[in-house]
């Protein structure tokens, strides 16, 4: 065996380090590969993903889909086998080392190669696809080593026509154009054996043993195969040998069991095996509470159904669905053998508050199980959550406790592959977002649960991720549960539909009663179960809460109670930011300071979230309420907190988000309240019978929308048994009544509507992936070749760019503001000089935590230039450190100001950030 590895001196990797030449022949890291893979398989791949393989596959057993995998594997560098590769220069430009590796070569019989000269390069990924074609590998397969860098071969890269086009660049692939020539030879011999070694090794008589393989399936592969590859280059794991030598001086199995130890040290975690637990008990267990009867029906629906898919659980707000998606987590999870969650949330706020909550669930299940289980917080600013920070590292050998973080899948294009997972919904939306090593997302994915919350928060232009997503998870037999305190029918049904045709149902093959679609039911259950599309309707009967509703144009000061006379705590919601620090401002001068919070996006980022826990502290579940408050803020206060209000002024916006509002009111029970609040009240101005509404409204929210919420608000809502009902006349077809002088206004205003949802659709489909091909057709290729064809660029480049992609949403330019203290700056409040400390690694990461976002009208590529050339000459210190290296600073004046291209950008404690514009546009930072 040493003398026939001998023969093998090409090379995979290397580098020179302290004067040190290093190589790692290309036979090793291929082996180094095969073991790694079956290792994942063993350790990794849960029993889900296992099954879900055997379908892509022709229903191979288990044993002989790792083989496959194991083939894939070996093989997925086979492109390094040809001189394009061999004659590159190493990264760190050592010529000696590439000299002597040239040599190793020349007396290996590659006679001539130290010699050779070409004027075009073609990516290994590239010359391995082609080399597998034209030795009978078939295209399935091919693909996936074409696509193992990130990124599959585009339809036009002429892998069709690889005998007359890209093959005739002989040189790149044999060294010579002569076929009979030895040196020819030597390299086909080469690229050959690699492919008679993996089939050996695997157990396979030919290439045409392999099974054929569907395109869900490769993409999962893909994914596994970038995996393996990514921990068999690394070289803490599997360190590169001598230039000295020709191979390692331990057993290729030993090796192999060493390196894939030292990973499993940053992937601290166990494989979850979920158990099946009486649900009474599971409630009990879980929470500390029986569960509600809305709760238990759902989790009984759940268990009810033989071959589970998606779930869409519609239920008043504050009835504990999040709990109820946990347990059916862990019933899907059991029935279909999934190995982790994830649990997509519309904000960062969202995601910050559910993952307090998700980590209080694992824990128990942790316990119970007696485990360690792996969580991750995963959103742009998730390295700043507190809970998140002090969790133990798996790093850590003192760490302890029965979750952690694991260290391995904290990269940016691994956090998908980590088991447990809270975030923004983008991480899911990005699912079905062109960009490169789109299959470690995926591969992730197909290992999960997936819950998405308040998906009645999401527009025309997320929803065609969401649906897109949808069908990749149906693809994969992916459990979903999707939460929404109401649904029009039409969405509901798009999003059925979507999940079905990844499972390769059409609606015609639907089976479930036609009329079903139309029910008001509330609350609702409907799942897919196979080819089965159920509905569950019969919830207990709940007492209403009857809601006095007033309609009004009037200003919202006047709405309000005399000062003298001012008690309970009154809430008001409206659509902007300008529009609530107004309102604000108002508040003040008559009550004073002590009696108005203010919440919106426009805050420090520390500082939105004190207020959040200030807020929860004095009106959440149990908090210690004030005798007088007013409560102002924006849709900020309709998503992400658990707050009660006495009474409600909100502004006028689309049903479902109007009645998210209206939850807030009268939340929670035994809340002593003044006797003139014992009554639910609520006032929704804005509304206008000439249609003329607020250009701030408008601008948020579409006039069509606002016009038909405004015709179907009653005076008298009863929660819950109205919120269905009203949802489906505004997002329906009923006609309404109105004069004929506003009636041209309103078919305007519909015509409008139409086109921008549709055009917000046509643009969506720019970047996202095709749907899955499950059955092999002559019109559409069933490999990966063109899978990720016009990729989305910018997304490739960063997350929040790649965030920006499926939310439709300008670019927006985040700083981190200070304030000017002495003759350095500080924290505004504290005035103490910091920027002495600012080389302290908690000072810097302290400060790289005060991030608040310009807005719009400073959102442009001059402001960016303009304060990087400001922060290199005033902040240079601060890219020396790791937390601050790339941000953008703005030190505000003692008085809270500065200016930036003739804005003036006003930061106050209270309000947050105001803007104006100036007359003398003198920059001051």
């Amino acid at each position: 065996m040493k003398e026939e590895k001998k023969r093998h001196c090409l090379w995979a990797k290397k580098n020179e380090c302290k004067g040190l030449l290093k190589w790692l022949p290309l036979w090793q890291h291929l082996t180094d590969a095969w073991f790694v893979m079956g290792f994942l398989w063993d350790t990794w791949v849960c029993d889900g993903q296992k099954e879900e393989l055997r379908n892509a596959c022709g229903q191979l057993s288990r044993e002989k889909i790792k083989l496959v995998l194991q083939f894939i594997a070996y093989i997925h560098d086979i492109g390094k086998a040809t001189p394009v590769f061999q004659i590159m220069k190493g990264y760190g430009y050592s010529s000696d080392l590439d000299t002597a590796l040239l040599e190793k070569m020349e007396r290996g019989g590659f006679t001539g190669i130290s010699a050779l000269t070409l004027h075009e390069r073609i990516h290994h990924t590239q010359t391995g696809q082609v080399i597998l074609l034209h030795l009978g590998v078939r295209e399935d397969i091919a693909s996936i080593v074409g696509g193992h860098h990130g990124k599959p071969l585009d339809e036009d890269w002429k892998g069709d026509n690889w005998k007359d086009d890209d093959i005739s660049h002989f040189a790149q692939y044999y060294q010579v154009e002569d076929e009979h020539s030895l040196i020819y030879q030597k390299w086909r011999e080469a690229q050959q054996e690699i492919v008679t070694t993996a089939l050996a090794k695997s157990g396979f008589d030919c290439v045409e043993a392999l099974p054929k393989i569907t395109q869900p399936g490769a993409v999962l592969i893909e994914g596994l195969v970038m995996m393996a590859d990514w921990i068999a280059s690394n070289e803490r794991y599997f360190p590169l040998i001598s230039i000295e030598e020709e191979g390692c001086m331990t057993d290729d199995e030993e090796r192999a069991q060493t390196g894939c130890e030292k990973w499993k040290q940053e992937w601290q975690s166990h494989n979850w095996s979920p158990q099946e637990i009486p649900i009474e008990d599971i409630y009990r267990i879980r929470f500390g509470f029986a569960p509600r009867e809305e709760q238990k029906k759902f989790s009984e629906a759940v268990a009810a159904v033989e071959n589970p898919g998606m779930f869409i659980f519609e239920a008043p707000m504050g009835l504990g669905k999040t709990e109820a998606a946990l347990v059916a987590v862990e019933q899907l999870a059991y029935k279909k053998k999934q190995g982790g969650l994830f649990f997509g949330l519309p904000t960062q706020a969202t995601s910050n508050s559910m993952f307090d909550r998700v980590l209080h669930w694992l824990e128990a299940v942790a316990k119970e199980e007696d485990s360690l289980l792996g969580i991750r917080l995963q959103h742009g600013k998730a390295a700043l959550n507190e809970t998140f920070q002090h969790l133990s590292s798996s790093m850590d050998p003192d760490g302890g406790g029965s979750v952690v973080v694991n260290q391995w899948f904290g990269g940016r294009k691994t956090t998908a592959l980590d088991d447990f997972v809270v975030g923004t919904v983008d991480q899911c939306l990005l699912l079905a977002l062109k960009q490169n090593h789109l299959a470690f997302r995926h591969l992730g994915f197909s290992k999960k649960v997936v819950v998405i919350d308040e998906v009645h928060a999401y527009d025309a232009y997320m929803s065609q991720y969401l649906y897109r997503a949808l069908t990749w998870l149906g693809a994969y037999h992916v459990p979903a549960v999707i939460l929404s305190a109401t649904l029009p029918k039409e969405r509901r049904k798009k999003l059925i539909k979507a999940y079905m045709k990844g499972c390769g149902y059409k609606e015609k093959d639907f089976i479930m009663r036609t009329a079903a679609w139309d029910t008001e039911a509330y609350p609702l259950v409907t799942c897919t179960d196979g080819q089965q599309v159920k509905m569950m309707k019969d919830f207990p009967k709940k007492e209403n809460t009857e809601i006095h509703l007033e309609k009004t144009a009037q200003p919202i000061i006047e709405l309000l109670p005399p000062a003298a006379k001012g008690q309970g705590i009154i809430g008001i919601i409206v659509n902007t930011v300008k529009k609530a620090q107004e309102i604000a401002e108002e508040c003040v001068n008559v009550y004073g300071e002590d009696c108005v919070a203010l919440l919106h996006s426009r805050f420090i980022a520390t500082e939105r979230i004190k207020k959040e826990k200030q807020l929860s502290a004095m009106i959440g579940k149990g908090g210690v309420r004030p005798d007088f408050k007013i409560i102002i803020g924006t849709q900020v206060m309709e998503q992400s907190l658990d707050i009660d209000f006495d009474m409600l002024i909100t502004e006028l916006a689309p049903m479902d988000l109007l009645l998210q509002r209206i939850g807030r009111l009268h939340r929670h029970e035994k809340v002593k309240r003044p006797a003139i609040y014992e009554a639910p009240q609520v006032y929704v101005v804005g509304c206008s019978d000439t249609l003329d509404f607020d250009e701030g409204s408008t601008f948020v929210y579409a006039p069509y929308i606002l016009t038909r919420t405004q015709y179907f608000l009653p005076h008298q809502v009863h929660i819950p048994a109205d919120i269905s009902p009203l949802v489906q006349r505004v997002y329906g077809e009923d006609n309404i009544e109105m004069s004929a002088h506003v009636k041209g206004m309103y078919e305007d205003m519909k015509i409008n509507w139409q086109i921008i949802t549709e055009n917000k659709e046509k643009k969506a489909e720019t970047y996202i992936i095709e749907p899955p091909v499950l059955e092999k057709k002559k019109t559409q290729r069933s490999s990966l070749i063109g899978w990720l064809e016009n990729s989305n660029q910018a997304a490739n480049e960063s997350d929040e760019r790649a965030y920006m992609q499926v939310r439709d949403i300008q670019e927006n330019i985040e700083i981190i503001a200070l304030q000017k203290t002495g003759s350095g700056y500080g924290f505004f409040r504290e005035r103490k000089d910091i920027s002495k400390d600012i080389e302290n690694p908690e000072t810097a990461k302290r400060v790289a935590m005060e991030t608040l976002s310009l807005p719009a009208i400073l959102s442009n590529p001059k402001t960016i230039k303009l304060l990087e050339n400001q922060n290199r000459k005033e902040l240079s210190l601060w890219q020396e450190q790791p937390w601050l290296k790339g941000a953008l600073g703005i030190i505000f004046d003692e008085k809270g100001e500065a200016v930036i291209q003739g804005i003036k950008l006003m930061y106050d404690p209270m309000y947050g950030l105001q803007y104006e514009k100036v007359q003398d546009g003198i920059e001051r930072m």
